[in-house]
């Protein structure tokens, strides 16, 4: 069957008027410039109650925390782009560019427009989940944002993002997932809040403010102290609205954002996402009391936390003690807390995890330098992580093994020698990292850390051969015999590649040569060049943005078109664009069953034996 929903004919009776705010909150939120920190510190609080309130009131029972996270099977995929099941709320919270451009009828820049995708659409796909043998789901966020297909640019943390969908149907979902034995990782934003109407007023010498923040840090220094003030806009969260609470180091280049100098802790990504000065405890307190309403009300497993890099080290022994800790309270005593560290160096990495370099015990006593700003959070927070059984230590739970991810990836996709695997198992990086790891019970050190072939921000596998599907059945056949906890990349099964067709029902030719550019960059693969869009293909029929996929009963989905004027309801075990007797299927299906019926791939160590110098 088929609902109606307002086309693009009709999309200016649907679409927000210019004007419109970016958040809508439907509670009084206090307002620190006029209310003061400690006012604001009581509401966070309040909130925390609030929400256990709340879920006590909607009758569902809490899930108890996964015994281990050790070796799961994750399936990440990104909300917008995995299934529209509400065509109601499509156009709801849109970014202004996108709402004048489909006024216009200009589909140039639709590769980065919102395609539909909502929470119930989730949900309506639950049982297909299911049926691949998925054990945890995470979810790119969904809370209050400026519009962003994607969700990483937060403007509220009180609310969701109503194209998403509503903070019951978050809670409903989960709950739902928890009923299908299926547990629920969010993913939200602890580096930046996003406000484009919000403004410096003046310029910040940018380098020399990210040093300087950056030697307090070493020497342990609350001193927040720069001549940049910031020009607040009428629609900034009002809980936040403390120059205090913002480096105001300025805007990075791409350079600053992906190295590791301290203008990538201390600068913001880009104008208008403002970085949070993660060292002000008040701001702490706040925004991790903020985050456990979220556990408290949607009864959420574990939280992802996104561009963890990018934040002080004291914040995140802070934030990763206290969420265990409340959770704790909450009948979850092995509640995850993952981070991004998508750093080069392996040290940088380890800092943030489990030990965090520092004896737990005696947090003066250190393994190498930290910051001053680490250790003594550490004192404060050491009574606190040492009365939890199961993670004895103030640092992150998890994070992802990019280097043994990257590394495996290169050489399964033929582009260096297998050799580079094996030494990997025995390099001094995976010895840094593994030596602050605190091991889920049982388990080695590196089982619970999250591994992967592809994800949101790296190029799909096959991008660059997009028919070799037996490379892709490799690689998956790897990331599920290997250590860790391996992320099934949504549409991975389906033989995704990120290439775009041929076809086109894009009525107008400039248009079609505009976004041929954005396809043409598919073999542009380095940091920074390779458009967002290739990587985040839709997954649902009504998709505009349906990229190709090496399986061939797949690809005939594949069609890059106008936004649709109807959605399809069938339910997942119908829908086209789900097949499951294909050989990619079937595959992963059984590998993952394997997977699961095998501690030795889940909790053991992997002991290589003998690999090729040279490429496959």
């Amino acid at each position: 069957g088929e609902i109606k929903q307002g086309g693009i004919a009709d999309a200016s009776s649907l679409l927000y008027s210019a004007s419109a705010p970016a958040w809508s909150p439907k509670e009084h939120l206090p307002d620190i410039q006029i209310d003061g920190v400690d006012t604001v510190k009581a509401w966070a609080k309040e909130r925390v109650a609030k929400g256990e309130e709340l879920f006590a009131a909607s009758a569902f029972t809490r899930q108890a925390s996964p015994t281990t996270w050790a070796g799961v099977v994750i399936y990440q995929l990104m909300t917008d782009r995995f299934n529209n099941g509400n065509p109601a709320n499509d156009f709801i919270n849109i970014m202004k560019d996108q709402r004048e451009a489909m006024m216009a009828n200009n589909y140039t820049t639709m590769p980065d427009w919102r395609h539909g995708g909502d929470l119930q659409g989730i949900r309506d796909r639950l049982g297909y989940l299911v049926d691949l043998g998925v054990q945890v789901l995470w979810i790119t966020p969904v809370l209050m944002n400026d519009g962003g297909y994607h969700g990483y640019c937060n403007t509220d943390l009180t609310t969701t993002d109503p194209s998403f969908g509503s903070p019951e149907e978050l809670r409903d979902l989960v709950a739902e997932a928890h009923r299908h034995g299926i547990y629920v990782v969010l993913d939200v934003v602890v580096n930046h809040l996003c406000d484009v109407d919000t403004h410096y007023v003046d310029t910040p010498d940018h380098e020399a403010c990210a040093q300087h923040k950056n030697d307090l840090y070493w020497k342990g220094s609350a001193a927040n102290f720069t001549d940049v003030h910031m020009n607040f806009s009428a629609n900034f969260f009002p809980p936040f609205r403390s120059e205090a609470f913002f480096n105001r180091c300025g805007p990075n280049g791409v350079a600053d954002t992906s190295g590791e100098t301290p203008a990538a802790i201390f600068g913001d990504f880009v104008d208008g996402m403002f970085d949070y000065n993660t060292m002000d405890q008040d701001f702490q307190e706040i925004f991790t009391n903020l985050l456990k309403y979220w556990v408290a009300y949607a009864d959420l497993d574990g939280l992802r936390l996104d561009a963890a890099k990018h934040i002080t080290l004291d914040f995140t022994a802070y934030m990763s003690t206290e969420l265990r800790a409340y959770a704790q309270t909450l009948g979850k005593p092995n509640f995850l807390v993952i981070g991004e560290e998508a750093a080069q160096d392996e040290d940088w990495k380890a800092m943030s995890l489990g030990k965090m370099d520092s004896d737990p015990k005696d947090p003066l006593n250190t393994m190498v330098p930290v910051p001053q700003a680490l250790t003594q959070r550490l004192v404060d927070l050491k009574s606190t992580y040492l009365a939890n059984p199961q993670f004895p230590a103030p640092g992150l739970s998890s994070l992802y093994n990019f280097n043994m991810s990257g590394t495996s990836r290169n050489a399964l996709r033929c582009e260096e020698d297998s050799s580079t695997v094996e030494a990997y198992f025995s390099s001094y990086a995976r010895r840094t990292l593994l030596s602050q790891s605190v091991p889920q019970k049982g388990a080695d050190a590196d089982a619970q850390l999250w591994t992967c072939i592809e994800l949101h921000d790296w190029p799909r596998f096959l991008g660059l051969t997009p028919n070799k599907e037996y490379l892709l059945t490799a690689a998956v056949t790897w990331l599920l015999t290997a250590p860790g906890a391996p992320i099934l990349y949504y549409g991975v099964e389906q033989g995704y590649n990120g290439n775009c067709p041929a076809a086109s029902d894009l009525y107008d030719a400039s248009v079609r040569d505009v976004v041929a550019e954005t396809c043409s960059a598919s073999t542009m693969e380095n940091y920074g060049n390779h458009p967002d869009s290739l990587k985040r293909q839709d997954m649902f029929l009504s998709g505009p943005w349906r990229l190709e996929s090496a399986v061939s009963e797949v690809n005939r989905t594949a069609n890059i078109t106008r936004l649709p004027s109807t959605v399809s309801t069938k339910p997942w075990h119908e829908d086209e664009m789900l097949p499951r007797s294909h050989s990619m299927y079937r595959h992963i299906q059984r590998m993952v069953a394997f997977r699961r019926s095998c501690p030795a791939l889940t909790q053991g160590s992997t002991l290589m034996h003998e690999a090729a110098n040279y490429p496959c």
